[in-house]
Formats: structure tokens, sequence, C-alpha cells
């Protein structure tokens, strides 16, 4: 009986596992309340952020929404384009902050120093149609960026998030996930030759492979799982046999 009951536990554990997974959002199951629609969409592998995005090759336009999750309304986030390297300095930031009249600011900022405020400023390239929403705890900027394609169609991307002192950005974190927010993204695979934009094609087996693969212990966890079921598979087929 007791066998059993280890049996019907391992499998209760697995259950809640997957479960929870299957649950986890990921970008290419998020629907934009205006109905927008992206060719492409990455999972950020830190800061409970997303980047859907759509290159249009003819006009060197990206259209992209940067959505960060998880955050109060005294948080400030960016997101960037470095076109010079892989890190802060160089970046060109769209920054966005929750007002206390319940207005969200969106505005451009060039980083040319460790020691920015991110100050209003025009970027390398043009940028428009920005705009920024904050509602559900989760923030998410708008834009549209005029970005020949270049280094194969890779770009250097940087976002952040921080605390705000009334409407005053603080300086963010500089340990832990906040200096891991760097990544490059691949042109080519959102690019369309002209024409609005389609639906998300993020294929569902990459993102669960990137979710798994930043979900701290959760191969330990399923390697433990996984020895405690054959276990408990053993053991049960031991009493069928009596």
């Amino acid at each position: 009986m007791a066998k059993s009951s280890n049996l019907l536990l391992c499998l209760s554990v697995f259950i809640f596992i997957i479960t929870k997974f299957a649950l986890a959002q990921t970008c290419s199951n998020y629907k934009f309340s205006s109905n927008t629609l992206f060719e492409s969409c990455n999972d950020l592998h830190v800061l409970d952020s997303f980047i859907h995005y759509t290159y249009n090759s003819s006009s060197g336009n990206l259209q992209v929404a940067y959505r960060h999750t998880n955050l109060t309304s005294k948080k400030w986030v960016a997101w960037a384009v470095n076109p010079t390297s892989t890190g802060m300095v160089g970046a060109q930031a769209i920054v966005a902050s929750p007002q206390p009249d319940g207005s969200v600011r969106a505005y451009t900022s060039p980083v040319s120093s460790y020691q920015t405020s991110l100050q209003e400023g025009d970027l390398s390239f043009n940028v428009s149609e920005l705009s920024a929403t904050y509602q559900n705890n989760e923030m998410t900027i708008f834009a549209t960026l005029t970005l020949p394609l270049a280094n194969g169609g890779n770009i250097n991307t940087v976002w952040q998030d921080g605390s705000l002192s009334g409407t005053n950005l603080l300086p963010h974190p500089t340990s832990g996930n906040n200096i891991r927010s760097v990544s490059t993204l691949n042109l080519h695979s959102a690019a369309s030759g002209g024409g609005g934009a389609g639906a998300g094609d993020s294929k569902l087996g990459l993102q669960v492979s990137s979710w798994a693969g930043n979900q701290p212990g959760f191969s330990l966890a399923l390697t433990v799982l996984s020895v405690s079921l054959s276990s408990a598979l053993q053991q049960f087929k031991c009493l069928l046999c009596f």
C-alpha cells in the first residue's frame, strides 16, 4: 500500500510540474489588446521580458513591442539597440516610466557612458510611432526603428529596469540579472518584403527549450523526478506480481 502511495505521489508531482510549465507565459501565445501582429518574438532570458518584432527589408523598418511583466508602478524599463558594441555604452535606448497621473512617458535616450541618467535625446537612427502602456503590472513599449540590415542581419540588444523616485529614474542594479540582460536579435528571421505583419512564428519547441534552460534547478528536478518515477514503477510492477 505504501508503495502505491509513493507512485501516486510521484505522478501527482509530475502532473503539477507539467501543468505549471504548460501554463507558463511565452511570447508565442500572447495576444495584444490592439490585435497587432508580429512576424517573430523571443522570450528574453532575464527580467521577465519579451520582444515581438517584424522587419521590413524593403523600407528597413523594424517594428517592435517590448514587454516587461511582473512590474510595479514604481519601476522604469528600457529596451535598446547597440549598433557599435554588445553592452550598455553606445546603446540607443527607448525608455518608459509610469507617471503620477496614470499616463506613461516614453522617450528615446542615447547612452554614452555608464554614468548615464537616461536623459531624453535623439538616437543614431530614426524612431517613429513611439508609445507605451502600463496595465496589469506589465509595461509595453511600441516603436518603429529604421535599421538597414548589416552584420548578417544581427543587432545587439539590451534591456533594463530600475526604480523610480517620484518621476526620477534611479540607477538600475549592477548585479544579477541586470547585468545579464543582453542578446543578439537576427532580423532575417522576421524579414518581410513589404505589407503588413503576419502572426507570430516562434516555434513552441524552441520556446520550451529556452524556458526550461533558464529555470534554476529545472533540469535537476526533472532528473530526480525521473529516477523517482522509475523506482516507483518498478515497485508497482512488483506489487502486481503478488
